[in-house]
């Protein structure tokens, strides 16, 4: 029987650059909390996972409201770990219990500023069209096309001189922020992979795409919670 989508939250704790960094607390609260919150809240999916090898991090998903908790196996847990290898055993193991859900979501939970209009507006683009993933994207702040790399010690363009150009003459180049992203069951497990054909963008505005990877960006995050809830209060 098909199902409303799975949301998946994959919450590794093993990070190197900010250990712990899933369970870090913004504002008082976990960061794996704010998505497992706001996928509830959206009303759009049948099961909220969350999947981790770590006891910890399952425990405050658990008590945080998600509908599933599974301990991933060691090999799905490494550095080299990638989550659409996650997404994969995940739909394959609810696929052995019966479940087969014809689309899923991922939402990570370093993005702690997504909204509940984010998942359904891109449910809703996901429905709508004749597609098979829709993707957050934000733009690069400084064009990637400047880039430069150090050979031993002298700086070089890691691109063409060639190509170089102004800023304003570049084409605008995206990155996924980590927000959401929303695909089709099928064309994934076809591919085993969230890029190819049919993948459109669903944009974020730069000040609530928030990637949290170091102490910093925590901090970044507070005070964006801090100005969206004045800008709140003023109206």
């Amino acid at each position: 029987m098909s199902l409303k989508p799975l949301c998946i939250i994959p919450a590794r704790g093993g990070s190197k650059r900010f250990p712990r960094k899933n369970i870090a607390l913004l504002n008082g609260k976990p960061l794996i909390s704010y998505a497992i919150e706001v996928a509830q809240k959206s009303g759009i999916f049948d099961t909220v996972c969350v999947s981790s090898e770590d006891e910890e991090i399952l425990g405050i998903a658990k008590e945080g409201g998600a509908d599933v908790v599974l301990r991933r196996p060691d090999e799905f847990a490494t550095d080299t770990s990638q989550i659409k290898h996650v997404c994969k055993h995940l739909l394959e193991h609810f696929s052995s219990e019966g479940r087969e859900y014809d689309a899923f979501a991922v939402l990570i939970p370093v993005s702690p500023l997504r909204t509940t209009e984010d998942i359904i507006k891109t449910y809703e683009m996901l429905q709508a069209r004749d597609v098979n993933c829709v993707m957050s994207v934000v733009p690069f702040v400084q064009p990637p096309q400047h880039a430069l790399c150090v050979q031993g010690d002298t700086i070089e363009s890691y691109f063409d001189m060639k190509t170089y150009k102004r800023s304003q003459e570049l084409q605008q180049l995206y990155h996924h922020d980590g927000t959401i992203i929303f695909m089709k069951t099928k064309p994934f497990l076809k591919r085993e992979e969230f890029y190819g054909e049919k993948v459109v963008p669903y944009f974020v505005h730069h000040e609530r795409s928030v990637d949290i990877d170091s102490p910093i960006d925590l901090a970044w995050a507070e005070f964006l919670l801090s100005r969206m809830a004045n800008q709140s209060d003023s109206y």
